[in-house]
Formats: structure tokens, sequence, C-alpha cells
């Protein structure tokens, strides 16, 4: 009787997604992070403290139809990094960091580093509402 060899069970493989990937959408414009990054850097801005307990928990901010859709955007907020500030759009919103926000909340953090916008920079991208 010949043996049989039992293989180990696939790894289920996700890609990555980098910071420089990261974009911002209101309305018909949107910034890409670095873009974002750069207007805090041009503006002088310090980074603060930002108290995660003021963070506004009934926004949607990712598509979660499924569990594949979960464990991707599980994945991007355990691969952030806190080395980079999040960043809040001139009007207070999050703009840039919604997983790092997630991560530190889930490692019990109290804060987390953040430069607020002054003014936003021009965006990368308007979306032509007449090719809809």
């Amino acid at each position: 009787m010949k043996k049989k060899t039992i293989s180990e069970p696939p790894i289920i493989e996700y890609g990555s997604f980098t910071f420089e990937e990261s974009n911002y959408g209101r309305g018909n414009k949107r910034w890409m992070a670095t873009t974002l990054l750069r207007a805090c850097h041009d503006q002088g801005l310090e980074p603060f403290e930002y108290p995660l307990a003021c963070y506004d928990m009934s926004s949607k901010y990712f598509p979660l139809n499924n569990m594949d859709d979960f464990v991707w955007q599980m994945k991007r907020c355990m691969n952030s990094d806190y080395n980079i500030p999040i960043i809040l759009d001139n009007f207070g919103n999050v703009c840039d960091g919604n997983h790092r926000i997630c991560k530190a909340i889930l490692e019990g953090k109290r804060t987390i580093l953040a430069y607020r916008l002054q003014y936003m920079p021009e965006p990368d991208f308007i979306k032509d509402s007449t090719n809809e």
C-alpha cells in the first residue's frame, strides 16, 4: 500500500497597499495621500496628539461587503505605519489615516499623531460629472 503524503494547507495571499497609493475624495475632488502630506509640510504644520476618543465611530470608511473585504482592510490596519501622522482636512475630517486609527484603538492607545490642514491643496484629480 502506497503511503499518502499530506501537504500543508494553502496560505491565503493578500497583496499590500502603500501610503503612496492612498487617496481621499470629497465631492468630485481627489487628493493622493502624498499630496496631502506635502501640503502639511508646505503649510509648516506640526503634528499634535489627536485624542482617539474624538474619532467619529459612526462613519463608514471602508466598503465591507464580505469576509474578503474585511480581511483586506484588517491587513491594511495591521500593516499601517504610526511614523506617518494621520491627516485631517480643513473641516477636521480624517482624510488619511483611518487604518492607523483603527490599529491604535485596537492596541488601546489614547492618542495618535495628526496634522490638521489649514486649507486644502489643489486636488490631484477632478471627476468630470459630464462623463458619468
